[in-house]
């Protein structure tokens, strides 16, 4: 939208009582920037509330300075609308975040830039008007965090499929079995199990099958009794005890030693444990959980996994999708963990805000191969805000780290590539098939007729 003045005298303009009272009575922020130096003519109050500058001086500072948005460092909507191009739709609206001077307010706005000009057509000023819609992005924020559903972060289908299924199987006592690549976040996925069932005020133990001490971890899941072994000198319960009454998750399960698959069978089937050392059996109420990135069917085939085991696990089997099944859910992982390295620093006293990413960064994670899945992700993001300056957008060159796997370019056939090199030695050779035949190692017949098969 445009508006031509009719004399060349901006200040003037401002000054009419109706466009001061125009001003005022909107219920948007109204800020007026200086064609030329992009510096503040004039804002109305509600513009000063939503920015934060109700006690500041701001007239004559730079608009980006005051303004402090998301497409600052990139473009200028202003510029924008000189030149006739820019990201917002047909209306010329934008939805920005707008953070202040100090950067540290976070106020969703719907913008409208509105061009002013003299009557010889030279651009005069731009009118900002944003509407604030914080509310609104709180509500959607909300929604997103209920279907994220207890931590685990997506918005893509195959999340989507991923809940419903948590959902329907969480309220009864069936075992779980979790399946999926390392670094998938299978352990997120049984955290939302325990958290959705009726069992999310009892005990929760987790056991890391894959850490534990092959000569004592029948001790640590079943427990022992004084003088069972070496070393035992008290009786202990074991992991299974613990949960009583609540939820165990045995994460790695394709790693327990084949003996003990049998006694962990016994667990499930009857809902007891036998300490190392004892004559009786103790009963236990225990919810099992079980996740392994092994494939367990190839471990049945080859003996490695009792197979009575594991239908008895796999009474519902929930798989966690790797991330490049899932591109679309990176940049919301990606404010997810950079709001949380953000939100820890600040609890240790050192603040270090940030400004997301840029579209060039966002296109680097998205056309990533991620073989160490969500892990590989929030490991690459530390690194790049711990390298990218505090309040900037994280770029490309944030990324680049030596674990970092550029995508690896097409395959090329061997035609393509006899091609390739016959061209550059023409190139080289100034077009003298002779010498052409030198560069490359053959005599210049067998050039010609390469040469006359190619079409070089």
């Amino acid at each position: 939208m445009e508006i031509t003045l009719q004399e060349p005298d901006l200040q003037a303009a401002l000054a009419n009582p109706l466009v001061e009272a125009l001003m005022e009575q909107t219920s948007d922020g109204c800020v007026v920037i200086d064609a030329e130096t992009r510096r503040i003519v004039a804002l109305n109050r509600r513009a000063r509330e939503l920015l934060g500058a109700a006690d500041l001086d701001v007239i004559g500072h730079e608009c980006k300075g005051t303004l402090n948005s998301t497409v600052c460092t990139e473009s200028c909507p202003l510029t924008d609308q000189v030149e006739g191009v820019g990201p917002g739709d047909v209306a010329g609206e934008l939805e920005l975040v707008y953070h202040g001077s100090t950067g540290n307010l976070a106020v969703h706005a719907r913008t409208r830039m509105i061009l002013v000009r003299a009557p010889d057509g030279r651009p005069l000023a731009g009118i900002e008007l944003f509407e604030d819609i914080t509310s609104e992005r709180i509500v959607e924020d909300q929604l997103v965090r209920r279907r994220a559903l207890h931590g685990i972060i997506g918005r893509s289908d195959a999340m989507q499929s991923v809940y419903n299924l948590i959902e329907q199987v969480a309220p009864y006592e069936l075992p779980v079995l979790v399946t999926g690549e390392s670094g998938v976040g299978k352990e997120r996925i049984a955290d939302a199990l325990q958290w959705c069932s009726d069992r999310r005020d009892g005990p929760y133990v987790k056991v890391n099958c894959a850490a534990l001490n092959a000569s004592l971890i029948e001790s640590e899941l079943f427990g022992h009794l004084r003088g069972a072994f070496t070393g035992a000198a008290r009786d202990r319960s074991g992991k299974f005890e613990e949960a009583d009454g609540g939820t165990i998750l045995l994460d790695e399960v394709g790693e327990l030693p084949l003996n003990l698959q049998a006694k962990l069978l016994r667990v499930i089937q009857q809902g007891e444990v036998q300490r190392v050392g004892e004559d009786r059996s103790r009963h236990v109420d225990v919810r099992v959980l079980a996740a392994t990135n092994r494939d367990i069917e190839d471990d049945v085939q080859a003996g490695h996994f009792r197979e009575d085991l594991y239908y008895r696990l796999a009474g519902v089997r929930v798989h966690a999708p790797p991330l490049r099944e899932r591109l679309s859910d990176i940049p919301l992982l990606a404010t997810h963990f950079l709001d949380r390295f953000c939100a820890e620093a600040e609890s240790r006293g050192r603040p270090k805000p940030h400004n997301g990413l840029s579209s060039d960064a966002e296109h680097a994670l998205m056309v990533r191969d991620w073989r160490g899945n969500v892990r590989e992700l929030e490991n690459v993001l530390r690194l790049a805000w711990i390298r990218c300056p505090a309040g900037a957008r994280i770029q490309p060159e944030h990324l680049e780290t030596p674990g970092f796997r550029k995508p690896a370019a097409a395959p090329v056939s061997l035609a393509e590539l006899e091609q390739q090199a016959i061209e550059r030695a023409m190139e080289r050779a100034s077009g003298n098939v002779s010498a052409a035949a030198r560069l490359l190692g053959i005599d210049r017949t067998t050039l010609w007729r390469k040469m006359k098969k190619a079409s070089v």
